[in-house]
């Protein structure tokens, strides 16, 4: 993967990405996966980096060789599936912190997140479903790490791009980063048009005719 398109992917909004998956038929947008820090105005990106939480004290499963924080590829954004109807938080300060040490990109949780505050001191991206004041010991244990997990409704694979701003999430399918990136450019192109056409007052429907 080119860095290069990554940091030009930055230049994109998430729905703008959204609008290219339409039209290539992908489903990557991430539902109801809400920015928590740092600020409105932050966009991430990065490759993911998966992991799949599970009940404790549920089916057996073998303990993680490195914690799956730390076995995170630099730049990543490490994706968390939580188990369905989780109250408890599966990233708080001390994760961040240590994210941030290894220069990842940001966390996706699909669950909750705690320690706001922190993570926003520290100017760390998080995204998460919804937050929480209790911690996972003893309530969630990690069952796997880069393997391919359920986010939220999308699969995503590690390796897989990361695009989060306020409007939301998307994962981009590593093999399609090039042509989701030249079909967000074509649409941007457009949509730059129709803006211009709009502000000197043009009809709404006939400037989507024009350019649509």
């Amino acid at each position: 993967m080119s860095g290069d398109l990554l940091e030009r992917l930055l230049a994109f909004s998430t729905c703008q990405v959204a609008d290219a998956f339409d039209k290539l038929k992908i489903k990557g947008h991430m539902p109801d996966i809400i920015l928590l820090s740092p600020d409105m105005n932050h966009r991430m990106a990065g490759p993911a980096h998966t992991v799949q939480m599970v009940p404790a004290g549920g089916a057996p499963v073998g303990k993680l060789p490195t914690h799956h924080v730390d076995s995170a590829p630099r730049g990543s954004v490490v994706v968390i599936s939580s188990p369905p109807g989780a109250t408890t938080a599966n990233w708080g300060g001390l994760m961040s912190t240590r994210a941030r040490a290894l220069s990842l990109a940001g966390a996706v949780i699909d669950g909750r997140a705690r320690d706001i505050e922190e993570h926003r001191a520290m100017g760390f991206p998080v995204f998460a479903r919804g937050v929480s004041v209790h911690g996972s010991t003893g309530y969630t244990v990690p069952a796997s790490a880069g393997e391919p997990i359920g986010c939220a409704g999308v699969t995503v694979r590690e390796g897989d791009i990361i695009l989060g701003d306020i409007n939301g999430v998307v994962v981009i399918p590593k093999e399609r980063l090039e042509e989701v990136f030249a079909k967000t450019e074509e649409l941007a192109r457009v949509e730059e048009k129709i803006t211009k056409d709009l502000g000197k007052g043009a009809p709404i429907g006939e400037t989507f005719a024009k350019y649509r």
